[in-house]
């Protein structure tokens, strides 16, 4: 990662919150980095190209219950790489989480955070899988 500017500062922080919060379990501080109407949406590929999105989430009661499945499912979750493209932060992490036979998971996915009064207005997110370049799962 490189050093955060001044701008990438206070929206680094907040994704930094985010993570911090899933991989502790801690659902109350994972809900309040985001807006009161902010967004959660799976951005969809198909060879290698954008090809739309499915929103998983609408405000904080509909984030509170994606995220709450997330938590059950042991994740840990780490922050790889960013940068900011525009007025978004794109972050690349990586994960390891119970998958749904029981064994642990392990991946990255690339968020898009639109980042407003320091709370995630949108957050677009795909996985490394869904973007097609994926890595065997782990068993544990």
């Amino acid at each position: 990662m490189t050093d955060a500017t001044p701008a990438l500062s206070a929206p680094i922080a907040c994704v930094e919150r985010l993570l911090a919060a899933l991989t502790v379990g801690d659902l109350g501080t994972a809900v309040s980095v985001f807006a009161g109407e902010a967004r959660v949406v799976r951005v969809r590929y198909a060879e290698g190209r954008v090809a739309g999105g499915e929103t998983l989430a609408v405000g904080r009661a509909e984030i509170e219950r994606w995220l709450a499945e997330i938590i059950a499912r042991d994740v840990s979750v780490r922050m790889t790489e960013y940068h900011l493209e525009g007025e978004s932060l794109v972050v690349r992490t990586a994960w390891a989480m119970r998958g749904f036979d029981g064994e642990r998971v392990q991946s990255s996915s690339l968020g898009v955070y639109d980042i407003v009064d320091g709370r995630i207005a949108l957050l677009r997110a795909t996985s490394r899988e869904e973007e097609g370049a994926g890595r065997p799962v782990a068993r544990v």
